[in-house]
């Protein structure tokens, strides 16, 4: 992952690891690139299921579980390895991570077992008491995925209403002092949503946004022509490059 606000804005240099002594359980998330014990951040598939139909799923999510998803209790004895091993952070995605009714009980314990746990979801199922309970537990970041605004947000979803769920979702984190950002997967059919997404970002004071490539995965496989070619993908870059300077200088 590049980030762009560290190596071109220069808001971060790896002099900043060194008063934390550059021990990834001791550095902060943002930090953890510099870490002298680089140890993978895990992202976790937990569950198939998910509330929402999305054209590009690389899990080729389902309305309901899978009966080989772990329980409770394995999913513990997981963690626990993850743990032992020294990896820094736990990502839960899916599917939905929270259509699974145990994802507070499994964040919690992974950040007392020492690990940074954060999630990858839609949104749309954060209520405002949802994220002050994943705030209490100690969620570190919450990741929620747009695919441009409402109309081209709500068409590769395949839910009316799933774009303004999660606004929703997002203002309910933000109002309850949760870090969060958005996740954006980038093809021919959404890039231009991209300077919307950064006017977003700067209307509702949403301090992150990450940037992927379709995964040729899943429904993803589906839309391997529509991914952007190396002419489109620079021009992107270029843009966000320049997007991301103007919204830097503006917040300093």
């Amino acid at each position: 992952m590049i980030g762009i606000s560290k190596l071109y804005c220069g808001t971060v240099e790896p002099s900043d690891a060194l008063r934390y002594g550059r021990h990834s359980k001791e550095l902060p998330s943002h930090l953890l690139q510099f870490a002298a014990d680089k140890k993978p951040v895990v992202v976790w598939n937990m569950t198939k299921a998910c509330n929402l139909r999305c054209l590009h799923c690389y899990a080729l999510a389902t309305a309901g579980p899978s009966p080989q998803e772990l329980s409770t209790a394995e999913a513990k004895a997981l963690i626990d390895d993850l743990s032992a091993y020294g990896a820094p952070v736990i990502l839960f995605s899916g599917g939905e991570p929270l259509m699974r009714p145990d994802l507070p009980e499994l964040a919690r314990y992974a950040v007392g077992q020492g690990m940074r746990a954060v999630i990858s979801t839609n949104g749309t199922l954060i209520t405002a008491d949802k994220a002050k309970e994943l705030k209490e537990i100690g969620l570190s970041y919450v990741g929620v995925s747009l695919d441009g605004m409402r109309e081209v947000h709500d068409r590769f979803r395949g839910v009316e209403g799933a774009f303004d769920q999660a606004i929703a979702g997002i203002r309910n984190c933000l109002a309850a002092g949760l870090k969060v950002g958005l996740r954006f997967t980038v093809f021919k059919h959404n890039a231009a949503e991209v300077p919307a997404v950064f006017d977003l970002l700067e209307r509702e004071g949403i301090p992150r946004v990450c940037f992927y490539h379709l995964v040729y995965a899943g429904r993803g496989t589906k839309l391997m022509e529509e991914d952007l070619d190396h002419a489109g993908t620079r021009a992107l870059l270029d843009l966000i490059m320049d997007r991301t300077r103007a919204l830097f200088d503006k917040r300093m």
